[in-house]
């Protein structure tokens, strides 16, 4: 890094000989002048990404009077971390800073500010009271940074940082810093940035930007698919438009592979990107695709707005997103007029995605008719069921017959083969035996007779 010799000084005192994965991504950037949304988790690397760049700035200017760099963290001890880090930087320069935070004495918070030092981190709170007292405007800031953007929101601190930036009168650079992003933050993000971009963030490039709208004039529709029958009607549908070029989008690679088998099998020039292909095959593969060489390009794992293309005749939705920002995305890689389109497949469980969309969108898909060739093979299977309905049928008519002359049959078997039964007659002791010395002998034959 090419940095004025009294910052390299005082990068030297205090032993800081390498720059961090962070801090080589972010310093370069924020030297340029970008706005940027910055991702970093707490600690003296994500402090020294925006504070050497500060003192750069401050150092390179000829008119060092007032304050020119703000910023604004949510707790006392980082902001003091910050305000000795620069003490300790800014050394050699002759660049002062001081921190406005809770545990600070108000008269030397009030000192401070009056004396317009040329770094003023502070909490938000402490920070507006403090303004709002003196009465006191910015005037000469060229740098804010807004730390830990996820803890600001999280303790509601949106209004203070809008009144306090209200007071910043110049035209200056904003950095956002925060370990994770939700609308909140994208929304303070968007709220006091101009065009920035997004470092260490896996997000889409889009990510900070409204989504395109979808073109009026672009043909939309959805197609119902039978049961089991996506693949025949993806095919048949392309069959019935030949002449578009064409990108397919799956839910995953699996369902892309799959398709590319498909496409290949039928003679039709295609290939397919996902989020596993090494950088160069990216390349290779989508230069066949945007030069003419191959018709249809599949995708899986890629947002649409990292593809970068136009002027495709036809988008498909084989699996519908649920992202109605992804879509509109998708509708925007079409060129504009009628003769471009994008349709989704619907399956029974993307039914309410497509429905969600038809809100979000505020102009809903119209339904198109199944393509000829599913409805012939949905004739055929409806009567191939028939047939089988019929052929069950006579087989359980017949195993129902055999079952009644089996059972007959069986019945008079049964008859033949049966014992006589025994008469008590003629055990002694039954019925005629009429004394209890008979009865006795009787039943003691019996067991004799039954274990002899």
């Amino acid at each position: 890094m090419t940095l004025s010799p009294n910052i390299m000084s005082g990068l030297q005192d205090i032993n800081y000989t390498e720059l961090t994965e962070l801090q080589e991504k972010v310093i370069p950037a924020v030297l340029e002048g970008n706005d940027a949304l910055i991702k970093a988790e707490p600690g003296s690397s994500k402090i020294a990404s925006f504070v050497i760049p500060a003192l750069e700035q401050v150092n390179k200017r000829e008119d060092k009077d007032g304050t020119s760099v703000l910023v604004l963290t949510p707790n006392p001890e980082e902001s003091q971390q910050i305000d000795e880090l620069v003490w300790a930087m800014g050394y050699h320069a002759q660049i002062e800073c001081a921190s406005i935070d809770m545990d600070t004495d108000l008269e030397e918070q009030k000192e401070a500010i009056q004396s317009e030092v040329e770094v003023i981190v502070g909490n938000p709170g402490p920070l507006l009271d403090v303004c709002q007292d003196l009465r006191f405007i910015f005037r000469h800031v060229g740098l804010v940074v807004i730390d830990a953007a996820d803890e600001m929101v999280a303790l509601n601190l949106q209004d203070k940082i809008q009144n306090i930036l209200k007071r910043v009168l110049s035209d200056y650079q904003t950095l956002v810093y925060s370990n994770e992003v939700n609308d909140d933050v994208k929304e303070l993000t968007k709220q006091h940035t101009e065009d920035p971009i997004a470092i260490g963030f896996d997000e889409t490039p889009g990510m900070l930007t409204e989504p395109p709208k979808v073109d009026q004039n672009l043909s939309q529709g959805y197609i119902y698919v039978p049961n089991r029958m996506k693949i025949t009607t993806l095919m048949a549908h392309l069959e019935d438009t030949p002449h578009d070029n064409c990108v397919i989008f799956t839910a995953s690679k699996r369902g892309t592979d799959r398709l590319y088998r498909t496409l290949r099998k039928n003679d039709m020039k295609a290939t397919s990107l996902h989020g596993k292909l090494s950088d160069e095959k990216q390349s290779q593969r989508f230069a066949n695709f945007s030069n003419g060489d191959v018709q249809y390009l599949l995708v899986a794992d890629i947002p649409a707005a990292e593809l970068g293309l136009d002027r495709v005749t036809q988008v498909i939705n084989y699996d519908v997103p649920n992202d109605p920002n992804e879509y509109r995305y998708r509708a925007n890689l079409v060129g504009s007029g009628t003769a471009s389109r994008i349709v989704s497949l619907v399956s029974k469980q993307d039914r309410s995605d497509i429905n969600e969309l038809e809100n979000s969108l505020g102009q809903a898909p119209k339904e198109l008719p199944l393509p000829d060739k599913v409805k012939q093979k949905l004739e055929e299977r409806k009567k191939q069921k028939k047939k089988k309905k019929k052929s069950r049928g006579g087989k359980r008519d017949n195993r129902s017959k055999r079952g009644s002359n089996n059972g007959r049959g069986k019945k008079k078997k049964d008859n033949e083969l049966q014992l006589p039964r025994p008469s008590y007659d003629k055990l002694s002791g039954g019925k005629k035996g009429d004394s209890p010395k008979d009865q006795k002998d009787g039943v003691i034959g019996l067991i004799k007779k039954l274990f002899s």
